[in-house]
């Protein structure tokens, strides 16, 4: 599912039409251990002219667990949410997150992204642990499991109807600042990859690879 769900948004966000690749870097490609490499980690970054940046981290494992996670950081300030998409395979199980983060902006342009909601609402709500970010996202936030075909198509509409909300989009003076803010509290607070980016990178580590990869403003 993984790899048919990356290449698919690969594809959607090169229908965009504006984008381009950030050069590879020393985060491009990690692993933990650096000797056993129990955990691979791929890091493609990209610049979305007219909405900001774009991060998918790819993680493999030695014990059958795939990951892939997607940051859609609105770092020109248009008034979208924060969209964070987490998917994950291990054996049977199979689970995609569609979290949008208002960041306290009241007035976003997510018509489109509520129409997606609608239409995928029913889908297996998977359970998960309670958290102080899980209070933050939008009412139209997406934390399903279910069939494949379900979830990858969920995904791949909820970039659809993000990447064409930018054409509409506005510019929010006060975004930056808020942005910042959210930012700090993932990093403070904790978020879903805190863990795993400590053991790779350290505390300090982890903290700049929020601040310059994850969520670069």
């Amino acid at each position: 599912m993984i790899k048919d769900l990356k290449e698919k948004s690969l594809k959607v966000i090169f229908e965009y039409g504006q984008v381009k690749e950030i050069p590879e870097d020393r985060y491009t490609n990690m692993s933990y251990p650096k000797l056993i490499k129990l955990m691979k980690f791929r890091v493609d970054r990209y610049t979305l002219t007219g909405f900001g940046h774009l991060m998918i981290m790819h993680t493999t494992t030695k014990m059958g667990m795939e990951l892939l996670t997607m940051s859609f950081m609105p770092s020109e300030c248009v008034n979208l949410p924060y969209l964070l998409i987490d998917a994950m395979t291990v054996k049977n199980k199979r689970c995609v997150f569609v979290e949008y983060y208002g960041c306290g902006n009241t007035e976003l342009n997510d018509s489109r992204l509520k129409d997606v909601y609608e239409k995928y609402k029913n889908l297996p709500d998977y359970t998960e642990k309670d958290n102080w970010y899980i209070r933050e996202r939008t009412s139209y936030s997406m934390i399903k499991s279910g069939e494949e075909d379900e979830l990858i198509n969920m995904a791949i509409d909820s970039i659809k109807a993000y990447l064409k909300s930018v054409s509409d989009a506005t510019v929010m003076k006060d975004y930056k600042n808020k942005l910042e803010a959210f930012r700090n509290r993932m990093i403070n607070e904790g978020n879903p990859s805190s863990a795993t980016l400590k053991l790779i990178l350290k505390e300090d580590g982890a903290k700049t690879f929020m601040e310059k990869i994850i969520m670069p403003i």
